[in-house]
């Protein structure tokens, strides 16, 4: 399995960063479940979440991604993860509820508005109960909100344009309520920066406290 560089310059310098934001999802996942991390990454997500989850399928578009996972998953004798390479707009190897919950976490952002929208609603068909997580809208004022802003003109091109999209149209909220689902509780962290959702496609409601 050859090293992915790409990979390794995230998980070396993104994913420490990210750190409160597994912590929160971790703390919406039940034990036991069977959990879909949609756009895994370097796999860290997946990684925290095997350890309560009874399986964690971690999936992404990028190859390097996958490589980077699977290997840390090897490393740490992950037993319980498996990744893919697969694109998130089409979930039709899985079945209908085929997992407890799906998550993501910090993708909605990158994606133009059709594609957030076709990927929540693969989330929604295949899972029970789905937690995301992303950009607060509107950010946190102050350094983190300034530093984030920063981050993503840094990125610039299509990601820049579809991180102002995002902000724009009104960010998670919006988007969960195009496509079809319920906000059953919010988590804000990182100075104001991140917000992170609880949501179903059902009329519960289990409420999270903030």
């Amino acid at each position: 399995m050859a090293l992915s560089l790409k990979g390794l310059l995230y998980r070396i310098f993104i994913d420490p960063l990210t750190m409160p934001i597994r912590q929160g999802i971790n703390s919406l996942i039940r034990p036991g479940d069977n959990v879909l991390d949609v756009a895994c990454g370097t796999g860290a997500l997946s990684l925290s979440l095997a350890a309560g989850s009874r399986l964690v399928t971690g999936i992404d578009l990028s190859e390097d991604m996958i490589v980077t996972a699977r290997q840390a998953a090897k490393r740490m004798n992950m037993g319980n993860t498996s990744f893919k390479v697969l694109d998130a707009t089409d979930l039709s190897r899985y079945s209908d509820s085929s997992f407890d919950a799906a998550v993501t976490s910090l993708s909605m952002h990158q994606f133009d508005h059709k594609t957030a929208l076709r990927v929540l609603s693969e989330m929604k068909r295949v899972a029970k109960r789905i937690v995301i997580a992303d950009y607060n809208c509107p950010i946190g004022h102050g350094p983190a909100g300034l530093l984030a802003w920063m981050i993503e003109w840094i990125a610039g091109g299509e990601h820049y344009r579809n991180f102002r999209l995002y902000m724009k149209s009104g960010g998670l909220k919006s988007l969960a309520g195009e496509a079809g689902l319920k906000i059953s509780g919010i988590k804000i962290r990182g100075q104001g920066v991140f917000a992170i959702m609880w949501l179903t496609a059902s009329e519960t409601n289990d409420s999270i406290a903030n």
